[in-house]
């Protein structure tokens, strides 16, 4: 399961998430969830649930993706479409 935008989440999915995450670890279910970390300050509520999963030690890798340079998009682009990449190229 994908949920992007998780800084914008309210706090009754916040709960489900967490609680599916502590039911389902162990049943083969992945769950993979993207926030803006610029947006999740040290008191916002999805903080302090991934510190519960934590205590509860659930297994947890966070990747911290930063800034995609236009030649890379473009690189993905063309790979993805298998073209070269002066045709995916942007103006």
């Amino acid at each position: 399961l994908f949920l992007d935008d998780l800084q914008w989440a309210d706090e009754l999915s916040l709960q489900l998430i967490c609680a599916l995450e502590a039911e389902m670890e162990t049943n083969n279910f992945l769950f993979i969830g993207s926030y803006r970390d610029n947006e999740v300050h040290s008191s916002h509520p999805l903080r302090a649930y991934l510190s519960e999963l934590k205590r509860k030690e659930i297994d947890i890798t966070e990747i911290n993706v930063g800034c995609i340079s236009k030649e890379d998009v473009n690189s993905l682009i063309s790979d993805i479409f298998g073209m070269p990449q002066h045709l995916t190229r942007s103006s």
